[in-house]
């Protein structure tokens, strides 16, 4: 028979197992680990700013689901609809410029930065002209100005 130190000892590890179990089945129950995060960067703030003052006649709205900007065309199955929408019902685009009288979007403004990918970009740009939707697109190198906005969507003062 084992001493009674040694069987206080087991019975104390099988206790702590049991715990750890049930811990993590909570922890699991909780759901993920959620914490807040910056929703733009020092250079989206920067490009906003600048949309914002060279584009006076224009809405800029930032983070804009591209979900918000298109949708699957009607008549197709339930299967292929959702197939469509997936997509690009989770991607998100930098600014959407809107005119302020009929609530149409100009155009999307997308700022180039580490987190983009061109042949991504491409694919992003293929589906938003399906929906016929100018992008403009701004390097963040070198770091976008004013006049490098102004420049970039003069088009939309014309």
């Amino acid at each position: 028979m084992l001493p009674f130190y040694i069987m206080t000892i087991i019975g104390a590890i099988g206790v702590l197992g049991i715990l750890g179990a049930l811990l993590a089945v909570l922890r699991r129950r909780m759901g993920p680990r959620i914490e807040r995060k910056a929703f733009l960067t020092r250079a989206e703030i920067e490009v906003l700013e600048y949309l914002r003052r060279v584009l006076p006649g224009h809405h800029v709205s930032c983070q804009v689901s591209m979900g918000a900007l298109l949708k699957p065309q009607r008549g197709l199955s339930r299967k292929e609809f959702w197939r469509t929408r997936n997509r690009f019902g989770q991607k998100i685009v930098d600014f959407v410029v809107i005119d302020p009288d009929t609530g149409s979007v100009e155009a999307v403004v997308e700022l180039d930065d580490a987190s983009h990918d061109a042949e991504n970009d491409r694919a992003r740009d293929a589906l938003l002209a399906l929906g016929q939707y100018r992008v403009i697109r701004i390097p963040s190198r070198p770091r976008p100005t004013e006049s490098i906005v102004r420049e970039a969507t003069a088009s939309l003062r014309a």
